[in-house]
């Protein structure tokens, strides 16, 4: 009786578990929704600046070319690090890459300097400066070229992640509320009414740098003003929301 009893329970159970899902998954189905995407973007001015600097020496003896390129690189480094010139701090700069190649195809200059059918190896040191100092770009561009630095490989303006994350509620509050007045203003031209949210989806805040007239030479730079003329653009960051609404 008692075994019985016991069996017909689990059998219950059983069926219960098997409805349920069914019937919680054809509820939900059956709930009118309607998915609208919104979108905010917030303009600021940047606060943040990366540029990178690049030594380049060429030299058919390897080695001469590595030496020339350190004392190169020494000069720029600390002309960038005294504090009477660039004064940036030790956090503030560092070499990104180093690299040592053959020249396949030298100009007319190389040419002449080395002769015809010389093997010629170029060495390469590039250095990273991330500051917050962005209206001391175009002094630091010309500390660093009349110290030896050839050419300003990358130069882009961004955002700290504090300024980042500030702006990027606002951007989601734009969003959000576009996200509702398009529901709302669908919903009403069906003549329906807009229930409760029902699913919400973030993604990803996109906050594109802003680079700035990309690999300078010195040669350009030299004839250029006695202070290289620096404007950074605004930097934009866009946050975009899709939320499911109930149509009631």
């Amino acid at each position: 009786m008692h075994t019985h009893a016991l069996v017909s329970a689990l059998l219950v159970l059983v069926i219960v578990a098997l409805v349920a899902p069914a019937y919680a998954a054809e509820t939900k189905e059956d709930i009118p929704l309607i998915q609208v995407t919104g979108s905010g973007t917030i303009k600021a001015a940047p606060d943040r600046v990366q540029i990178e600097l690049t030594v380049v020496t060429k030299n058919p003896d390897v080695k001469a070319a590595q030496k020339e390129n350190a004392r190169k690189m020494d000069t720029v480094m600390s002309a960038l690090r005294d504090p009477s010139k660039g004064n940036l701090s030790g956090r503030e700069i560092g070499t990104t890459s180093y690299s040592i190649s053959e020249v396949y195809y030298p100009d007319d200059a190389l040419k002449a300097k080395y002769g015809e059918g010389v093997t010629i190896y170029q060495v390469s040191n590039t250095i990273s400066i991330e500051t917050e100092k962005i209206d001391r770009v175009g002094d630091i561009i010309d500390i660093a070229v009349v110290s030896g630095a050839n050419a300003v490989s990358s130069l882009q303006f961004t955002l700290s992640q504090e300024k980042t994350a500030e702006l990027r509620k606002e951007a989601l509050a734009i969003a959000v509320n576009k996200a509702h007045t398009d529901a709302e203003t669908v919903v009403a031209a069906m003549g329906k009414s807009l229930g409760d949210v029902h699913e919400v989806t973030v993604d990803e805040s996109y906050q594109p740098p802003i680079y700035y007239n990309q690999d300078y030479r010195s040669s350009q730079l030299a004839a250029a003003a006695p202070t290289t003329p620096i404007e950074p653009g605004a930097v934009e960051v866009t946050a975009r929301v899709t939320a499911g609404y109930q149509i009631l």
